[in-house]
């Protein structure tokens, strides 16, 4: 049996570990996270994170999205760098090309995009190039060698 105090925990933990962009909240930069990235709100520029994204349905991107995994309920114009697996639902709009291991696409989507899969690579060494690290995008498409 969970308990009143182990289940609030837990919400504190998941709220915590997941960044989120409410709707009506406008970002013009780009944006690095260690966490989750929820996004209901408009972002213009660069998403990066080594954990999942989710786009929501009232979110937008306008840039490239580099991630584990991601579920583009939304709108998104860029390009995907996904490790795992990138999901769009029967409400997302995408608009580039996805680099990715898998992906799902359900009917009613509205997709126009080149999709490519990434090949697997060995643990990438650290840049030592600090133009490179300022660069997220350059970094990530290193780390994330594609075909």
């Amino acid at each position: 049996m969970w308990t009143k105090e182990r289940k609030i925990q837990e919400e504190m933990e998941m709220a915590s570990a997941t960044s989120v962009f409410a709707p009506g909240l406008s970002i013009k930069g780009d944006i690095e996270a260690t966490s989750d990235i929820r996004i209901e709100g408009d972002i213009c520029g660069n998403v990066v994170t080594q954990k999942k994204v989710i786009v929501g349905v009232s979110g937008s991107v306008k840039g490239d999205i580099h991630a584990s995994e991601i579920c583009v309920m939304g709108e998104v114009l860029g390009d995907l760098f996904i490790k795992g697996l990138a999901r769009f639902t029967a409400e997302a709009k995408m608009k580039g090309t996805v680099y990715s291991e898998k992906i799902g696409i359900e009917a009613g989507a509205d997709v126009e995009v080149t999709v490519s899969k990434l090949k697997k690579t060995a643990a990438a060494e650290p840049s030592t190039n600090s133009a490179r690290e300022k660069d997220p995008t350059k970094r990530m498409k290193e780390l994330m060698k594609v075909d």
